[in-house]
């Protein structure tokens, strides 16, 4: 099957997706180019599937870990979700329980996956601004090995 960039994706499997992974790159993309990164160059993360159909995801700020003793997180700092999840195709369904962002909880975060060599790509879904800008985030993942 042809992704968005007119390149064949392979298909992952259950048993590929399970495991731990740790951020590469997360990079915010408007109008099919990149535009900059949510969480800094240097953000920092780690997406976890597994075997019984569970997930869970934490992103933040590579600079976040000194900040102030007591400091609040806020969503521009760090975020974190976790529940279920399925895959359909080509894609992968986080369907979110508890969440750090109150509007995700009940609501599925339907992520499209490719394989990039050993690393996972998860692209959100495109979604088109008030100005007409389209933007998405790609989140490059590596897999956690012992």
């Amino acid at each position: 099957m042809k992704n968005n960039t007119g390149v064949y994706a392979t298909m992952m499997t259950v048993d590929e997706l399970i495991g731990s992974w740790t951020l590469v790159t997360w990079t915010s993309v408007k109008n099919g180019k990149p535009d900059g990164y949510p969480m800094g160059e240097n953000a920092k993360g780690q997406i976890i599937y597994s075997a019984d159909g569970r997930m869970s995801g934490f992103l933040m700020r590579a600079d976040f870990e000194s900040a102030p003793h007591g400091a609040s997180a806020t969503a521009d700092t760090s975020l974190a979700y976790g529940g279920t999840y399925h895959l359909e195709g080509d894609r992968v369904s986080h369907d979110v329980i508890v969440s750090t962002i109150a509007h995700w909880i009940g609501h599925p975060l339907v992520r499209t996956m490719e394989k990039q060599g050993k690393d996972l790509l998860l692209k959100t879904k495109p979604e088109t601004t008030k100005s007409g800008n389209i933007y998405e985030h790609h989140l490059l993942w590596r897999r956690v090995t012992s």
